[in-house]
């Protein structure tokens, strides 16, 4: 299993109900949840100013505004169609379902899952862009309390590597046989 950002948190949540259907997780620039009970609730604040900017002024506006964030600050320079892109996806969400989402799946609503980690049996590699500081910090604290956590820092990359650096992080997930690469030729596919 293979999850980024909020698919992360998820992949961390199906780990923390089922840890035996999974031998292997792969979670990219991902929070493992928040603990302390006022943490959880300056988090549930923030995360409601942005279901009030959705459901009041529409995609267009939350989008500009979700892109300001200082975590997506990296991504600037990035060739202009790969961010056109991205912003077509972001402009393509219904607000009311995204606003659900945020809602229901925000990290102030989604139960910790740092005791599921630390019982995780099977192998968990973890990755991260240097330049995302903050979730740096977290990956290494995740190895640092599960030493058998294999810990990929990519460099010169932000918080979305699958935007950032998809070759870079391809190329990790396949050294590590999370997924597959490109055969020799004769191999069928």
């Amino acid at each position: 299993m293979i999850g980024y950002s909020l698919g992360g948190r998820l992949a961390l949540g199906l780990i923390r109900l089922a840890p035996e259907r999974f031998r292997a997780a792969t979670i990219i620039s991902a929070h493992p949840g928040l603990v302390d009970p006022a943490l959880r609730e300056q988090r549930r604040l923030a995360d409601q100013g942005w279901t009030r900017l959705l459901r009041d002024q529409g995609i267009q506006s939350f989008v500009e505004a979700w892109e300001r964030q200082p975590l997506f600050q990296t991504q600037i320079g990035r060739p202009q169609a790969v961010l056109e892109r991205q912003r077509r996806r972001r402009l393509s969400h219904r607000p009311e379902g995204l606003a659900g989402a945020i809602e229901r799946l925000g990290l102030a609503e989604m139960p910790s899952t740092w005791d599921a980690i630390l019982g995780y049996q099977g192998r968990l590699s973890w990755i991260v862009g240097d330049r995302d500081r903050r979730f740096l910090s977290i990956a290494r604290e995740v190895q640092a309390r599960r030493p058998a956590t294999r810990l990929v820092i990519l460099k010169d990359v932000g918080h979305n590597p699958l935007l950032e650096a998809p070759a870079m992080l391809r190329d990790r997930l396949i050294e590590s046989g999370r997924v597959d690469g490109p055969g020799p030729p004769d191999r069928a596919c």
